[in-house]
């Protein structure tokens, strides 16, 4: 086993029965990790270096457009035109089971749209104030879609008051609608309507007790759709993301012991190291390709 950029490479040693054997086998496996190398070296990764490592979380979620969707641009549907119109950052399951809407619709706090293929509404998040409501999409086939509109920041789905980056608060919803509905729940899969070729999400968080500083490095070979932020607050929401000596960029939002907001292209410059410090509890996501 070896280590190469924080990544650990496992080599299986396969017995031979002769000298020849053994000599062969190692060429090949020599080959197979020199090539594993170069295959390392070429990728563009983002270079995130913590106070405290064994803290620091981070990773990254794929982005994937659902096929009901898909299904639903190409036939210029009412619906596919709704969610291209108002979706940004958006989270979906398809249950195996069909979906009865009027069950689905108990936990909605208003509702939009019921007709006897769909519905659309909004839904509350558990612990957080209604700023957060996620809106809904379910259709009566299995399939769920909890989502922000256009114009909000893809840190607003951070479980922020939950210090977890394991899940979403999108995630959440389509868990608490699927319960309504009364259909089994695994996981979601996220997709941006805001950034179609975007493929990622980087999730980097950090916390006061924990070293509360990291730095981190974005490469130029690869391309980014969005910067944005998240941070717990105290009893007051005197919380601070400070960026490269900067506090709150870019405040989109602040109430309820929250605050979210965005970074540009221009401040996140490419191929630099940028130092984030937090108190509290602090979360960076970069959406990119």
């Amino acid at each position: 086993m070896f280590c190469f950029g924080g990544l650990f490479i496992f080599s299986i040693l396969i017995p031979k029965s002769s000298y020849r054997g053994k000599k062969m086998a190692k060429i090949r496996r020599f080959g197979f990790l020199a090539l594993l190398l170069l295959v390392l070296l070429a990728m563009p990764f983002i270079l995130v270096h913590g106070h405290t490592a064994d803290f620091r979380k981070g990773f990254t979620l794929k982005l994937q457009p659902p096929s009901f969707v898909q299904e639903a641009q190409a036939g210029d549907s009412a619906i596919g035109q709704y969610l291209d119109s108002e979706a940004g950052i958006s989270a979906y399951y398809q249950s195996t089971y069909p979906i009865d809407l009027n069950k689905a619709s108990s936990a909605c706090r208003t509702v939009e749209a019921l007709t006897s293929d769909y519905l659309i509404c909004s839904v509350a998040v558990p612990n957080y104030i209604e700023h957060f409501d996620t809106h809904v999409f379910v259709h009566k086939t299995g399939w769920i879609m909890a989502f922000y509109f256009k114009d909000e920041p893809v840190s607003k789905i951070i479980d922020i008051k939950g210090q977890t980056i394991s899940t979403t608060l999108l995630k959440t919803v389509v868990g608490v609608v699927a319960t309504a509905a009364g259909v089994p729940f695994t996981n979601v899969t996220y997709y941006n309507f805001n950034y179609p070729n975007a493929t990622k999400m980087l999730f980097v968080a950090e916390d006061t007790a924990n070293g509360n500083m990291f730095t981190i490095q974005a490469p130029s070979s690869n391309s980014y759709f969005e910067y944005s932020w998240s941070i717990l607050g105290g009893a007051y929401n005197y919380s601070q993301f400070n960026f490269d000596g900067v506090d709150n960029p870019n405040l989109v939002w602040a109430g309820d012991v929250v605050k979210y907001g965005t970074l540009t292209g221009a401040q996140f410059t490419s191929d630099t190291d940028h130092t984030i410090t937090v108190n509290m509890y602090g979360v960076l996501v970069i959406v990119y390709r």
